[in-house]
């Protein structure tokens, strides 16, 4: 396994990408198992969790051409949970996978 490079974060950036995070997947953990979790993932996990992601986007964009906003943001939040599910991480750390707030290859430490 490739050594894991560290990114040091401020937890004020931190805490307002987490609130995004749990919002938009509907996920009611602690920041610090969320962080836990994400720093556990190789980042050959990483990728296969954006892959998927990218695939289940892909498909609700073809199926849900006209839908309103509402519909687009439940079905991403379910989404986001069926790729948590398959990977056996919460919806969250999906989230920070999709969206990281480091490089795929780091781990986070907070300042």
């Amino acid at each position: 396994m490739v050594n894991m490079k560290y990114a040091r974060i401020k937890k004020n950036t931190l805490m307002q990408a987490f609130t995004a995070y749990c919002l938009l997947s509907h996920s009611i953990q602690e920041w610090q198992i969320i962080v836990k979790e994400f720093n556990g993932l190789a980042t050959v996990q990483r990728n296969a969790i954006c892959q998927e992601h990218q695939l289940l986007e892909t498909i609700l964009k073809e199926k849900i051409k006209n839908a309103d906003e509402d519909m687009y943001l439940t079905c991403t939040m379910v989404n986001l949970n069926i790729i948590a599910s398959k990977f056996d991480i919460d919806p969250a750390t999906v989230c920070m996978c999709i969206a990281p707030l480091c490089k795929i290859n780091e781990k986070i430490i907070i300042m």
